[in-house]
């Protein structure tokens, strides 16, 4: 969705300097060609946040060089309704807010629509402030006859890239009375035309900008549900050939064995005797993997209550005495506020990893490091294993679904090992 927000802002800011007749057609225009570009972001992958910074924080300094190359146009024709001096120095503080929003935003990962209070409280801030600034723009470079209200297009849309519907539809409303108070003068038959035809181009852009935000939520949503679907089936069919080539195969043979035991039982009892002696281990590690398979499968709901900490405190010491690994876990930072999906998608990760460790490491040790960081939370899963080539086990080893898991919620998963030197998987999931 950010790349159909991406083409309407630069159709409006191409028809910047067109009439107003041009500005019908540049939304015509885009209202035409909405089902192709809407198309065309569905078939793409969600950009990364310093991606999608980039998209937001693009259009932004483009609109600051709109307005630099304006005010000496408006200084050449008399327009400006106050002195230079204040015009430049308006324009400044407009360059400060620029700023600070590109340093919020790379700080909070490429995003403001977080969860946390005081990151959606900034966002708020800095749209009051863009307004605001706007409708000084307009106000002091003519008012009506301003080609300034354009940059409120900019506002809007740049809204519905991160913003719920309701915001957007609120900014909207305060983008109008904006306009309306850097316009006021006395009636005339020609400004009250000029000012209704604008107020309702910027009523159809904020009424598209919320259909924007409408399907950029849906969109994310399907795209985390298919995601999350991915990596579940992915996981699914891993433990279905585990318990085909392990779990199964150890079974069929006991079953032999025993019945070759029950054979034995009355010619040579000491055979069948040492027979069920070896059998008997076996039969208890086959039922540790099927419990481990089943603590796989279990709906997380059913763990919901527990905090986090506690259930992998819970898995890791049971994983740990069944196949004698040392696993240390660390824990930074509070983690019981966590989101009951990231939780899901950390527990699921270790559980993955801890399974490639045995199979594939040969590891004594593994550390699990849970930590809360100012925007993200981190897990790290690092052993003293033998390590492997990463780039020639791209989606082996179950890491095609890790990554999925991941992604489904927006984070990052990274895999670092060489051969002998052991393995790390750190995952990164957003606040």
């Amino acid at each position: 969705m950010r790349n159909l927000a991406s083409g309407v802002s630069e159709f409006c800011l191409y028809g910047w300097h067109a009439s107003e007749r041009g500005i019908h057609s540049c939304v015509i225009c885009v209202t035409m060609n909405a089902p192709t570009l809407l198309s065309q972001h569905l078939l793409n992958p969600m950009p990364s946040h310093f991606s999608i910074l980039w998209q937001t924080n693009k259009y932004l300094w483009m609109s600051l060089a709109f307005v630099l190359a304006y005010l000496p146009a408006a200084v050449a024709m008399g327009t400006l309704s106050v002195s230079p001096v204040a015009a430049w120095t308006v324009f400044g503080v407009a360059i400060a807010n620029g700023g600070i929003r590109s340093y919020v935003g790379y700080r909070n990962g490429g995003e403001f629509g977080s969860i946390r209070r005081s990151v959606f409280y900034a966002s708020w801030l800095f749209t009051l402030i863009d307004i605001a600034l706007v409708g000084v723009a307009v106000f002091f470079t003519g008012g009506i006859a301003s080609e300034m209200w354009l940059l409120y297009f900019v506002v809007v849309l740049s809204e519905s890239l991160y913003a719920p519907p309701a915001q957007v539809r609120v900014v909207a409303l305060m983008v109008g009375a904006s306009y309306l108070l850097s316009t006021f003068a006395p009636f005339t038959l020609s400004h009250t035309v000029t000012l209704a035809s604008r107020l309702f181009m910027l009523t159809v852009i904020g009424a598209y900008a919320r259909r924007i935000s409408f399907a950029t939520e849906e969109k994310n949503r399907e795209v985390s549900l298919l995601r999350e679907q991915l990596a579940t089936g992915e996981e699914r069919a891993r433990i279905a050939r585990e318990i085909h080539d392990g779990l199964g195969h150890a079974m069929t043979s006991i079953i032999l064995r025993l019945d070759l035991c029950l054979k034995l039982w009355q010619k040579r009892p000491e055979e069948a005797e040492q027979i069920l002696k070896e059998e008997v281990p076996a039969l208890r590690h086959a039922w540790s993997q099927g419990r481990d398979m089943a603590f796989h499968l279990r709906p997380w709901e059913l763990d919901a209550p527990a905090r986090l900490e506690e259930t992998l405190r819970h898995y890791i010491g049971r994983f740990a005495e069944r196949t004698g690994l040392i696993i240390e876990l660390e824990v930074s930072g509070d983690t019981a506020f966590i989101r009951p999906e990231t939780a899901f998608a950390i527990t699921r990760i270790v559980q993955e990893a801890l399974t490639n460790v045995v199979k594939h490491a040969e590891a004594k040790t593994v550390i699990v490091c849970l930590r809360s960081e100012p925007h993200a939370w981190g897990c790290t899963i690092e052993d003293n294993g033998r390590g492997f080539e990463v780039r020639e086990n791209e989606d082996g080893m179950g890491l095609r679904a890790m990554r999925e898991r991941a992604k489904a919620l927006q984070g990052n998963l990274e895999v670092i090992s060489s051969p002998e030197a052991g393995t790390s998987v750190r995952v990164t999931l957003p606040k």
